[in-house]
């Protein structure tokens, strides 16, 4: 069960990116250049990240972030940080970016 303390605000927030590799020959160039993507957003954001999709294409990745936080406003600032990070990568681009913000207990997708 869920029992909210009186003045606790619980966002959560999770971005997906999907990145294409263009100059990977292989699954281990496309490995070392979506670590380097997930790494840099991991050391400078402090959030979690993992790879969840692609995992077998040598030239597309899908990676996902989240943010947890006491205001939405935050939480969607940090979101866009990460989206920025993965944006600098030389070795992939991004192809698709969604986000998807929801307070905690509640039902929805805001």
């Amino acid at each position: 069960m869920y029992f909210p303390a009186p003045d606790e605000a619980l966002w959560i927030g999770v971005v997906r990116l999907v990145l294409h590799v263009p100059r990977s020959l292989s699954l281990k160039d496309r490995r070392r250049a979506v670590q380097s993507v997930v790494q840099r957003i991991q050391t400078r954001h402090h959030c979690a990240v993992a790879e969840v999709g692609h995992l077998d294409n040598p030239g597309a990745a899908v990676i996902a972030a989240t943010v947890v936080a006491n205001d939405p406003k935050i939480v969607r600032s940090r979101l866009d940080l990460v989206r920025a990070e993965a944006e600098r990568g030389a070795d992939a681009w991004l192809a698709e970016v969604t986000h998807w913000i929801q307070k905690m207990g509640e039902p929805g997708i805001s």
